[in-house]
């Protein structure tokens, strides 16, 4: 009697099948966390095959490996963290302007320790009757300036408000109005009189005569 051999069918495997079972387009997380690690060692655990189970050893290592590579992404955070303590808006680095005068974009300029305004815009273009007036609060000229021909560029300007004995005066805070020419970039050097921090994460301010300025406005410091 001829016995057929027996066919033994080869079936695909549990996890094959959960692959399968995913829905087209599926999409994971990119990131693995602590839950994520430890449902993966549990799935791997049910499933693994009981005549040859995960070594010892290996599981020990994916532990470390995994402890390992938490470690590094807490410590890469708590880095990232005292880095932004450390940057350039500093609250100790700020203080350090203090005394100084700093260029700020804005049409309002301040006297400085010698009682003069200063500031600089970009001339657009050619013109032959440039002039410069400094208004107080009411809208009163209290200084100009005839520059007549300008070319087309960097214009710097700077007014003496000394008395007739040479002693600085403080007049306040004049408003700069530029007449006969388009301009741009309009800034003025004001002192910077304190520091102080702006809200509960101790980002500091630079205090002004014209107001707070945020040490990133600052385009130049003298």
């Amino acid at each position: 009697m001829e016995i057929s051999p027996t066919v033994f069918e080869k079936k695909t495997s549990t996890i094959a099948g959960l692959t399968e079972a995913q829905p087209a387009g599926a999409k994971g997380d990119s990131t693995m966390g602590q839950d994520s690690f430890l449902r993966l060692m549990t799935t791997q655990l049910k499933f693994q095959d009981p005549f040859d189970p995960v070594d010892n050893q290996a599981m020990v290592a994916q532990l470390a490996q995994f402890s390992s590579v938490a470690g590094i992404s807490e410590m890469n955070k708590s880095l990232t963290d005292i880095a932004s303590m450390l940057g350039d808006n500093r609250l100790s680095d700020a203080k350090e302007w203090i005394g100084h005068s700093i260029l700020v974009s804005g049409n309002y300029a301040v006297a400085n320790k010698n009682g003069e305004y200063t500031g600089e815009f970009e001339l657009n273009q050619a013109t032959d009757n440039l002039s410069i007036d400094l208004l107080n609060e009411n809208g009163e000229i209290v200084m100009f300036a005839e520059l007549g021909r300008q070319e087309a560029g960097p214009v710097e300007f700077n007014f003496d408000s000394k008395n007739t004995d040479g002693t600085p005066q403080d007049l306040g805070r004049l408003k700069v109005r530029v007449n006969g020419g388009s301009i741009s970039n309009l800034a003025t050097w004001v002192p910077v009189a304190s520091v102080k921090t702006s809200d509960a994460s101790g980002s500091p301010t630079l205090v002004t005569p014209i107001g707070n300025v945020l040490p990133s406005e600052a385009l130049r410091i003298g």
